[in-house]
């Protein structure tokens, strides 16, 4: 006897929940044979606002979806640097390094010129450089750690080494002898900090 009643007040909750969110034109037949009910009109309308926000993420997913298909597109070889050295900027795009018989200037891809004002951006320091030194095999993260950077320190470890030059910062360190994009080197978080 119970059941039935249920099913009532089920029923009665269904038309108030219909008639409340959507309109009062609803039709209540058809709820016996469980049925859902359909609404004409949508629960909640989306605002104007909520549009547009979602059409401007869309914009900015597709702009940059097309940036990295236009950056994959292009060989390793064409892909260029965002050139703000035309702009007035000093910085090198690609950023060099090389052995003590490279020369220091801003490097482009025209004038393959070593930089010599690079800063890591992973612990935040400038690279230094010695030219005509290499480091010691021994060289490990924490000995840059603690000897950054003090020279009396770091010498312990170099060695004497023509055409070679030694570049570290306090996570990172090479020993160069030719000319390298840096962009070769997947480890190297090094940029150029500019050039005066």
């Amino acid at each position: 006897m119970r059941a039935p009643m249920m099913e009532d007040d089920l029923d009665q909750l269904l038309d108030e929940v219909e008639t409340k969110y959507c309109g009062s034109g609803a039709s209540t037949e058809g709820r016996n044979q469980r049925e859902p009910s359909r609404c004409k009109k949508p629960v909640k309308k989306a605002c104007a606002e909520d549009e547009n926000i979602d059409d401007l993420i869309e914009d900015i997913l597709n702009v940059h979806c097309n940036e990295d298909k236009k950056q994959k597109t292009k060989p390793a070889s064409q892909q260029s640097c965002n050139i703000s050295y035309q702009i007035g900027s000093k910085k090198c795009c690609p950023v060099y390094i090389g052995g003590s018989n490279i020369t220091f200037g801003i490097g482009t891809n025209i004038s393959e010129r070593a930089c010599n004002h690079l800063r890591c951006t992973a612990c935040d320091f400038n690279v230094v450089i010695f030219d005509d030194y290499a480091w010691d095999q021994s060289c490990d993260y924490l000995f840059f750690r603690n000897s950054m950077p003090e020279l009396d320190k770091l010498q312990t470890k170099m060695i004497k080494k023509k055409v070679a030059r030694a570049y570290a910062c306090q996570c990172t360190w090479r020993s160069v002898k030719e000319l390298m994009d840096i962009r070769q080197d997947q480890q190297l978080r090094w940029v150029c900090g500019r050039h005066s």
